[in-house]
């Protein structure tokens, strides 16, 4: 469902009357919005008033700058009155809302599910007892968790054991028993859901 974008809070003096001519353009005679609230009559209006008040602190007059910003505050409550009435015309429908003048909120796309951390390497590293991991990065994941076991993996008795987590795809695994053959797996951890565990990768420890 399509929603309104206003924006108005980060509109300067110019922009806001660019803003503001588009919306009474495009509503005027729209078949769309056949009783704005409020009435495109008085936007104009308003909209008159805060463009010679606009003129005026153009010399930075004080009084003039207060008076203007105090018309522009006016201005952006009758056009946020304004775009709650064509958001409720609209009913989300986007097409509706752009012919306001009104643009469209972008909508983020929705965060895919976590893959399945892919291409794990276990090699031994230059000193004894220590294997360094690698994999290839996941889109979107926060961290990863790496676990190890002793027991081929095939084996139904195979019991992993958390060695650690990583924000990296490279982990460094040490106080390992050299002559002995270790498997490795990684799992993916993001912002909403985690992956399913890699492949094992083996290595024997120097």
């Amino acid at each position: 469902m399509a929603q309104i974008k206003m924006g108005l809070a980060s509109l300067n003096p110019q922009s806001l009357v660019v803003f503001t001519r588009r919306i009474l353009r495009n509503m005027d005679g729209n078949a769309n919005f056949p009783t704005p609230m409020p009435a495109l009559a008085d936007v104009t209006i308003k909209l008159d008033e805060y463009v010679d008040l606009a003129t005026q602190a153009q010399f930075r007059d004080k009084r003039a700058v207060l008076y203007r910003n105090r018309a522009g505050n006016e201005l952006k409550v009758m056009l946020r009155t304004l775009g709650a009435y064509v958001s409720m015309v609209a009913e989300g429908d986007a097409s509706i809302i752009v012919s306001s003048g009104f643009e469209v909120r972008s909508q983020s796309d929705p965060i895919p599910p976590l893959t399945v951390p892919v291409d794990l390497r276990a090699s031994r590293n230059s000193h004894s007892g220590k294997v360094e991991l690698d994999w290839a990065t996941v889109k979107n994941a926060l961290n990863y968790l790496v676990e190890m076991t002793t027991t081929d993996p095939i084996s139904s008795s195979a019991e992993w054991t958390n060695v650690g987590t990583t924000s990296k795809s490279r982990y460094m695994v040490d106080n390992l028993d050299p002559g002995t053959y270790y498997w490795f797996r990684v799992k993916a951890y993001g912002r909403r859901d985690n992956s399913a565990f890699s492949d094992p990768a083996v290595v024997m420890a120097a």
